[in-house]
């Protein structure tokens, strides 16, 4: 869907771009936001919300229903019966779907404490693989899911088109969908990035490239700050390096998170610019509708009950530890972050003190983006 142009450049960018460079000044170039928050405010009122009921999508009528240990929600088996529970009325098509057997099934691997699902698949049309300079097959792609969010909850035609000449790895990040962690440990921006290098490990990927969004972003500025040997070049949507001098989101909103699960209607409003107006809200309900109804695909409730909550503690530690930031001046993969400058979750701050942080970063701002960018230019992030 056709988007704003992003400052700098009219190029597309993608996992490989040699986009000229652009970067802020330092810390006398960061535009001034008050923070308007003391450090135990945030965790003090996410740690007192309240759960709303789940509005979006009806349960299957034939559901059969298992539970694990620390999972973001129960899993079901989905079946055609499925319906969903309200039109988009700019959508057109309220089933707005597609064909995701590409994927292909679920797979599990234990890794640590951590019983990880994902899916791994690609290339899909080796004939499209251009070789990388050194004459191996191009990096595979991982992707690290946003705030309690699934590994579907991506731009389909973004995984298909990335897997169509690569591999691609999709997972449940820890604690999330079908990610299950039999350990106590409280859970951490360290903690999910040094679980995710062991993933990756485990899986055998040879410094893959990360491909992270919302939460999901801090976790790569997590691998970047303590693996970067395992990594290659990382994209960061919408995401923060946390530390003192970032900025969590104005409380409300912070609150309104950690009470979403699996009321997308809510989410709507902060993840796109014009809220459920937006023509976004087409590719995000696509990604919600084709997954969830998909026969053969084993699904938890798509917004975790626990994963907001504890992701949203972790986020806020996060924020008042200067231990990732500290480190990234040391990373020397190539990074591009996104961030759309009317994004109301991620104050875009964030982007430009990572940018800062990271010598070898490059930066597009996108002015009429909000956070959901992976969904609201997707085309720019595809090519």
């Amino acid at each position: 869907m056709p988007r704003p142009s992003s400052q700098g450049s009219s190029s597309s960018t993608s996992t490989t771009s040699s986009m000229p460079s652009s970067r802020p000044g330092g810390p006398a170039g960061l535009p001034f936001v008050a923070p308007a928050r003391t450090p135990a405010a945030p965790e003090a009122a996410v740690a007192s919300t309240a759960r709303l009921t789940p509005v979006l999508g009806t349960a299957p009528s034939t559901a059969s229903v298992t539970a694990g240990p620390r999972t973001g929600g129960t899993a079901s088996k989905a079946t055609q019966t499925w319906k969903p529970a309200y039109p988009f009325p700019q959508c057109l098509d309220n089933t707005l779907t597609y064909d995701v057997s590409f994927v292909g099934q679920t797979q599990f691997v234990q890794v640590g404490n951590v019983r990880y699902a994902y899916h791994r698949f690609g290339p899909l049309k080796p004939e499209l693989q251009q070789p990388q300079a050194n004459g191996k097959p191009p990096a595979p792609v991982v992707f690290i899911s946003g705030w309690g969010l699934t590994m579907y909850m991506w731009p389909i035609p973004l995984l298909q088109r990335l897997a169509d000449s690569r591999e691609v790895v999709i997972f449940d990040n820890m604690r999330t969908g079908l990610s299950t962690d039999n350990s106590s440990t409280p859970l951490s921006i360290p903690l999910m990035a040094n679980s995710t290098a062991a993933l990756i490990t485990k899986l055998g990927l040879n410094k893959p490239n990360i491909w992270s969004w919302s939460v999901g972003a801090f976790v790569g500025y997590g691998l970047l700050a303590l693996h970067p040997d395992k990594v290659g070049t990382v994209i960061i949507a919408a995401g923060s390096p946390g530390g003192p001098d970032a900025l969590l989101p104005p409380t409300p909103i912070t609150q309104g998170i950690a009470r979403f699960e699996q009321n997308y209607t809510a989410l709507l409003p902060y993840m796109f610019a014009q809220g459920v107006k937006d023509e976004a809200v087409c590719m995000f309900y696509a990604s919600y509708t084709s997954f969830y109804q998909h026969e053969d695909t084993s699904l938890p409730t798509p917004l975790g009950q626990n994963s907001l909550l504890e992701q949203s503690q972790a986020a806020v530690k996060f924020f008042m530890d200067a231990t990732i930031i500290n480190k990234l001046g040391g990373a020397p993969n190539r990074v591009l972050i996104l961030h759309g400058v009317q994004d109301r979750i991620m104050p875009v701050r964030n982007a430009l003190l990572g940018a800062w942080k990271l010598l070898g970063a490059w930066m597009l701002q996108f002015p009429g983006e909000g956070h959901g960018i992976p969904f609201s230019n997707v085309q720019a992030v595809i090519t």
